[in-house]
């Protein structure tokens, strides 16, 4: 199997309310995003999925959170804008994309969220 990966990052703000310390107040980072796509096989040119077209399918998305703060996006309001939640916003919008594409032996495989080093949170849906 092949797994490729790509890293973008973005500027946000937010706040988690009830969290018992500093975050319970407005703050930002600079987030980090890695996206992982796996396939079993390659196309004729030898790639899984070209990377300028992974970055074409993350891009507008960071796009959207970038310079933002997460508590004003519609995902997040019902939800606090965890680094759990925007890993598990970006998979979600990122699986919605992919499943209009003709190419079935690409598969997102997981998207990992850094406010900040070394804390990370990792999203990727189980099979079976």
């Amino acid at each position: 199997m092949f797994l490729i990966s790509v890293t973008a990052t973005f500027a946000a703000s937010h706040i988690l309310p009830g969290y018992p310390g500093l975050c319970s107040k407005l703050h930002g980072h600079n987030w980090t995003v890695e996206v992982a796509w796996s396939s079993q096989g390659l196309d004729p040119l030898g790639m899984a999925l070209d990377f300028h077209e992974a970055e074409t399918l993350l891009g507008p998305l960071i796009k959207e959170l970038d310079h933002s703060h997460l508590n004003d996006h519609p995902f997040f309001r019902e939800r606090l804008p965890t680094s759990e939640q925007v890993a598990f916003f970006l998979y979600t919008r990122l699986k919605e994309i992919m499943s209009s594409r003709t190419d079935s032996t690409v598969r997102l495989d997981q998207v990992a969220v850094t406010e900040m080093a070394p804390y990370k949170a990792i999203y990727r849906e189980t099979s079976g």
